[in-house]
């Protein structure tokens, strides 16, 4: 198992010290956005002038009708664009922006998200840690996850945001993540496809990995919550969160206890909620076809001993 005392040593140290461990490192930022012109020309400009250590921008435009790439291309013409006919989602244009991307370390936003200046200041001390997998943002409307396993993995929102933690994941519209550790445990995986539960996935899977994910209180964010999902059939949506949702307890959760808990809860869910049979049938349907094996180093109880504690 890893050592943690590494991330404590970061609480010590003066950042000064640190500071020719992390020479020059350089950051990539990478937002997917479909029909979100009126949500890149609210952002963008904040996140192209918050941003220290700013390699490329890469946009990951979804289909969008609405000249979005046009507008790019005139007022941010050094933003790298990614073109996709149709609306792929989430999961796989992250993946795409991430490879053609080179930096040490990028940046997940959504396009509805701005950060204040300095944000990523304070974030590039943890990576001095080589097990350090991503830092996830503090936004300002949300908080860090709770993780608990009850019948499946929930989470709910922690309530002191005063002090660092070690977070069961890193969201995936406001966080930074080490390249090297993304290419070496796969990034994404598109069993999610087209969105939900990815970033959950790819951070407890690194947890899983020997790895660790941290919420940072002073990296702060704006998430104004203007969505790209609500304008898709809410019925669809509904039905792939909750396909996801199986998919991640069925993929990462393997210690036979939690199994056995899972199908417990399962067997009563549905027989008390019909309508979740078409959910199962759904997710057992992609699991079947699309799933693979994954070696772990970490158990599930570790995992879970580990995540939702502050860092003093």
């Amino acid at each position: 198992m890893a050592n943690l005392s590494s991330v404590n040593f970061l609480f010590t140290t003066p950042i000064g010290i640190l500071e020719p461990m992390l020479s020059k490192p350089t950051i990539d930022i990478i937002i997917p956005s479909f029909n979100g012109k009126y949500l890149l020309e609210k952002h963008l400009p904040q996140v192209m002038a918050n941003s220290d250590h700013l390699g490329e921008v890469i946009v990951i435009d979804n289909g969008s009708t609405d000249d979005t790439i046009s507008w790019l291309n005139t007022h941010f013409p050094s933003v790298k664009i990614v073109k996709n006919s149709t609306n792929l989602g989430f999961t796989k244009p992250i993946n795409q922006g991430v490879a053609i991307s080179h930096s040490d370390y990028f940046v997940l936003l959504n396009n509805d998200v701005h950060p204040e200046k300095g944000y990523l200041t304070n974030v590039l001390k943890y990576f001095t840690d080589e097990k350090v997998f991503a830092v996830s943002f503090n936004e300002t409307s949300a908080s860090w996850p709770v993780l608990v396993h009850k019948g499946k993995i929930q989470f709910t929102e922690g309530k002191d945001k005063t002090l660092p933690v070690f977070s069961g994941w890193a969201s995936g519209g406001s966080a930074i993540y080490s390249r090297k550790i993304w290419d070496k445990i796969g990034g994404f995986n598109e069993i999610y496809a087209p969105y939900y539960w990815e970033d959950i996935d790819v951070g407890y899977r690194a947890w899983k990995l020997g790895y660790k994910v941290i919420w940072d209180p002073h990296s702060i964010v704006y998430h104004e919550h203007e969505s790209t999902s609500k304008k898709v059939n809410q019925g669809y949506v509904s039905l792939i969160k909750q396909r996801n949702e199986l998919l991640f307890n069925w993929i990462n959760i393997t210690d036979q206890n939690l199994k056995s808990s899972h199908l417990k809860w399962l067997i009563t869910h549905t027989v008390t909620h019909p309508g979740y049979l078409k959910v199962v049938v759904a997710a057992l349907i992609r699991f079947v076809l699309q799933s693979k094996p994954i070696k772990f180093i970490r158990t599930d109880k570790e995992v879970l001993s580990l995540v939702n504690k502050q860092i003093k």
